[in-house]
């Protein structure tokens, strides 16, 4: 799966196995084996590493952004991105007094990296040989805890096999780092970090305080690092090398033959940014002198993850597909896990794990929170109180376009300021061009969308009062003003927009950006000025008052929701296909298959423009557009919003609308085939399936170039969960009733599943014959649950069996 040189990549279902050393694949391999607790994330470069050609160190603590200025295009912009934290692992060595280790600059003998997914460990074996011909094993392993989410350890052996001499060991905190990740930000300013301090701490340790330099957020560091030589503890004399952005401590010991010398560093990480500490230096220094041992901190560590697979795991047999679902759920876990309820932060696009699109939140929690509603209902509640945070600004938005209500940014960060880019640089062309991306005002219906399926998953009452209800209203109240009578149609229509496909951005030729009635936006703003109407029905005679209130309703403005409601205009083409957006039919035809015959895997887009073409000429989507509607809807919910309307929109033009879209997407995002592949899975499973499994593996394969060493796809790897749980195994909850409604693959054998149904404990298992719903003996009531429409309930400690 990793690599070619796996021989056996299936033996162990909870590891993931890298064999042998490939500087082309370093970068890969740091962010797919990047170790995190929801609060930091660490990639895995070499200890030894620092940021060159080939390795990336990369820390990242969620939330944590700084925006920079730069001269872009001959113009000043200001981006926000995630911050590169202070490397942590910075440890090395040298054979008396020679060159400090470096693979590059050794023969390896032997290497091997397995990232292990049940204990969230990181181990690495190399052994290697110099120019002198002194060969040396090193063993170590990792973790970020888990346990104590400002805590992280590194654990290395050093085995001296065939020589003798003297060993001099180098620790650091290394704040010398800039964001250099990603190729195509090279143009931008990237030193996001000053220094404040540095120090020792009695009788051991370092520290080191850094400064974002426009949020002026304190980043503090501190470690320990110990010595033992053949298992005993050695007080080595330290030496201390301070400067202004990096401290280090030197430790010497003598060694025989065969002897082994173990190091064992403990690093802690704060922020000015987090709860129940008076300062982050101090904490940070805190940590260090109370912090236990490597082993049991490791220990801990292991629990935590023990706890946490208990509520994710399932089985899936073939297991072939059992470690890539298996690595998603741990890297789900690393991104946002129960040290995220804490914190205001959003979901990234590409996690906590590289620097692609600054660490911007989009529209990802479609895609991740559905997986966590059933197991961790607090993080869910907590991603949906970042949006909640940013509505005033959201409002402020609106209001600066003439709009009411919220009109949330495609994409935020820090705070709910638009942080799309003004210009986006071809690395092809070497060229500038605008992103009017921006225009995805559809990011509002995601964040209904997740509002509502989060509460009707739930039934958290409390959260649809507080916060929920609010957001529906607001962001119904957008979409309201935002639409446009058209009395020659008597329809509302969406003007001047941009579709999830983002590559169309304006009509041929035109001087202005956006198009027009893009059919997913307009349909799934009905849908939200719906939900919006039914949550206030939903609210105790109090709370809707009170928001009325607040809010300053009417109920002119709830009739002209209705109105807009049953008179939205959706496009078709002749042939009773749903069209992408108005127009979209009369582009120029797009040859596919012989762009990639002429320019293999190259983004469309950019070789377009580098020949002085435009993508707003051709009928070719980026990804996924329609085919959003059917993998957020049942065919039931999108027939009955097209009825709404006075459209009719049957089961066969249902199937005729993917097929010709399928036919018309580029998939060149890694949520495209997913998406397409929970659309499809109704009307023919055997394709859903073909794209599923391209999906699965986007990260996991070395032959994708799907740019996994800028940042893992964490909206695809919580999908490809999505789609087993929700679309092959057809689960929903509505309400206190558990629905079942299976479209499940002839490829699978059997899919197992461990749940939570608003406080009881639930196995669900499918097989091609059989589905068996099993309720925990400890559980305090029974579970209503519909199956492929027939109602059933599943006493406390009994089974349901259903055949298929």
């Amino acid at each position: 799966m990793s690599s070619p040189s796996n021989s056996h990549p299936w033996d162990d279902p909870w590891s993931i196995v890298f064999e042998g050393y490939n500087p082309e694949e370093e970068g890969r391999r740091e962010a797919i084996c990047a170790l995190g607790n929801g609060y930091f994330v660490t990639r895995a470069a070499a200890a030894e590493a620092t940021a060159d050609e080939v390795h990336y160190p990369g820390t990242y603590r969620a939330g944590i952004y700084n925006r920079l200025v730069s001269q872009v295009n001959g113009e000043e912009v200001a981006d926000e991105s995630i911050v590169n934290l202070p490397n942590w692992l910075s440890l090395t060595f040298r054979i008396d007094g020679e060159e400090w280790f470096s693979l590059d600059a050794v023969e390896i003998l032997a290497y091997r990296q397995t990232l292990q997914l049940r204990q969230g460990v990181l181990r690495r074996e190399v052994q290697f040989c110099d120019r002198h011909g002194r060969q040396t094993k090193l063993q170590e392993q990792r973790f970020v805890s888990m346990d104590r989410p400002h805590l992280a350890g590194l654990h290395i052996q050093l085995t001296a096999e065939n020589w003798s001499g003297n060993l001099e060991i180098r620790s650091a905190i290394d704040g010398r780092v800039t964001n250099n990740n990603v190729p195509r930000y090279a143009p931008f300013n990237n030193q996001h970090l000053e220094p404040v301090a540095t120090g020792t701490l009695e009788p051991e340790g370092i520290w080191l305080t850094m400064r974002t330099c426009q949020s002026h957020i304190d980043i503090a560091m501190a470690a320990r690092t110990r010595t033992a030589v053949n298992g005993h503890e050695v007080n080595a004399v330290r030496i201390h090398d301070c400067e202004q952005a990096q401290i280090a401590e030197r430790i010497q010991v003598q060694l025989e033959r065969g002897t082994t010398v173990t190091l064992e560093k403990i690093a802690a990480l704060y922020t000015s940014h987090d709860p129940a500490i008076t300062e982050s230096t101090e904490a940070a220094k805190l940590a260090i002198q109370h912090a236990p041992s490597f082993a049991e901190l490791l220990k801990a560590h292991q629990r935590a993850w023990e706890r946490l697979w208990l509520r994710c795991d399932f089985d899936l047999d073939p297991v072939k597909y059992l470690e890539a679902a298996r690595l998603h759920i741990f890297h789900l876990l690393q991104t946002v896990s129960p040290h995220t309820v804490d914190l205001d932060v959003g979901i990234p696009a590409r996690g906590w794990h590289g620097e692609d699109y600054r660490g911007h939140i989009f529209w990802d929690e479609t895609f991740v929170l559905a997986f966590l509603s059933c197991r961790f209902p607090a993080i869910v509640r907590s991603i949906l109180l970042y949006r909640y945070r940013r509505l005033d600004e959201a409002r402020q938005l609106a209001r600066e376009h003439g709009y009411r209500g919220a009109m949330f940014p495609w994409r935020s960060a820090s705070t709910g300021r638009e942080e799309t880019p003004r210009f986006q640089f071809n690395l092809l062309s070497g060229d500038w061009a605008p992103d009017n991306t921006f225009l995805q005002h559809h990011i509002g219906i995601i964040i209904a969308y997740t509002v509502w399926h989060y509460y009707i998953t739930t039934n958290d009452q409390v959260f649809l009062s507080d916060w929920g209800a609010e957001l529906l209203i607001e962001i119904a109240r957008f979409f309201s003003s935002f639409a446009t009578y058209n009395p020659k149609r008597d329809r509302y229509e969406i003007l001047g927009v941009v579709g999830p496909d983002e590559y169309h951005t304006a009509y041929p030729e035109a001087k202005t950006p956006g198009i027009n009635n893009n059919t997913y936006t307009n349909l799934m703003a009905v849908w939200t000025l719906c939900r919006a109407r039914e949550a206030l029905d939903r609210l105790p005679p109090s709370g809707r008052s009170e928001l009325w209130q607040v809010l300053e309703l009417s109920q002119d403005e709830i009739e002209l929701w209705d109105v807009i409601s049953r008179k939205m205009y959706v496009g078709f083409l002749d042939n009773g296909i749903l069209s992408q957006y108005e127009g979209f039919e009369n582009l120029q035809p797009f040859d596919l298959q012989q762009f990639h015959h002429q320019h293999g895997k190259q983004r469309i887009e950019w070789t377009l423009q580098a020949q002085g073409d435009d993508i707003n000429h051709y009928q070719i989507a980026k990804q996924a557009d329609v085919a959003v509607l059917f993998f957020l809807l049942s065919q039931s919910e999108l027939k009955a919003l097209m009825e709404r309307l006075g459209y009719s929109f049957d089961c066969e033009q249902m199937q005729r609308t993917l097929a010709y879209h399928l036919q018309h997407t580029a998939h060149e995002s890694s949520l495209s085939r997913l998406i397409y592949a929970g659309a499809t899975v109704t009307f023919d499973c055997d394709t859903s399936w073909q794209l599923f499994t391209q999906a699965l593996f986007t990260d996991c394969s070395h032959r994708n170039s799907s740019g996994t060493e800028t940042g893992i796809h964490l909206g695809a790897m919580a999908g490809t969960l999505h789609m087993l749980h929700h679309c092959y195994l057809g689960l929903s909850a509505c309400y206190g009733t558990l629905y079942l409604d299976p479209s499940f693959p002839a490829h699978l054998n059997r899919l197992r599943i461990n749940l939570n149904h608003q406080g009881n404990d639930l196995q669900i298992e499918i097989t091609q014959k059989h589905l068996v719903i099993t309720a925990t003996a400890e559980n305090s009531e029974s579970v209503e649950l519909v199956c492929q429409g027939k109602a059933a309930t599943v006493q406390p400690g009994t089974s349901v069996v259903i055949s298929l």
